[in-house]
C-alpha cells in the first residue's frame, strides 16, 4: 500500500467518526426535547439548547467536509499517480483557513444543509407549537 492509500484509510475512518458524532448530537437533541416536554421545562430554554446543538452539528459537518475535500484530492492522485502530496492535510487546512467571520459563515451554511438541519427544525417547531397551544 502506498502513502495515499494509507492516508485515505485514515481519513475515511475519521469521516465516519464525524458522522457518528453528528448522529449522537441529533439523538441528544431529541432526548433534550423529549425531556423538556415531559418535565414542563420552558420551551424557549430548550429551543436555545437545541440551537446550540444544531450549530455544534454544523461545526462537526464542516470538519467532515474538509476531510472529504482532502480525500477527493487523494483519490484523484491515486487515480492519476501524478502528484505525491501525501500527509499534507494540516498544511492544506492551514493554507486555506478562513478569517473568523468566514469560518462562522461556513459553520452556519453547513448547519443549514438538510441532512444537518434535520431534526432540529422539527424539534423547534414542536416546541413552538407547545408554547402557543
Amino acid at each position: 500500500m502506498n502513502d495515499f492509500q494509507n492516508e485515505w484509510i485514515i481519513i475515511h475512518s475519521n469521516i465516519e467518526k464525524y458522522e457518528s458524532f453528528s448522529l449522537i448530537i441529533k439523538l441528544f437533541s431529541i432526548f433534550t426535547c423529549t425531556l423538556s416536554i415531559a418535565s414542563s421545562i420552558n420551551p424557549f430554554v430548550t429551543i436555545l439548547i437545541i440551537l446550540v446543538l444544531w450549530l455544534q452539528d454544523g461545526i462537526w459537518k464542516t470538519f467532515q467536509h474538509r476531510l472529504e475535500s482532502r480525500i477527493l484530492m487523494i483519490e484523484g492522485n491515486i487515480e492519476n499517480k501524478v502528484n505525491n502530496n501525501s500527509f499534507q492535510l494540516y498544511s492544506e487546512w492551514h493554507k486555506n483557513r478562513s478569517s473568523a467571520v468566514k469560518l462562522i459563515k461556513e459553520y452556519i451554511l453547513n448547519s443549514l444543509k438538510p441532512t444537518v438541519a434535520y431534526p432540529y427544525i422539527i424539534l423547534i417547531a414542536l416546541l413552538l407549537v407547545i408554547v402557543y397551544i
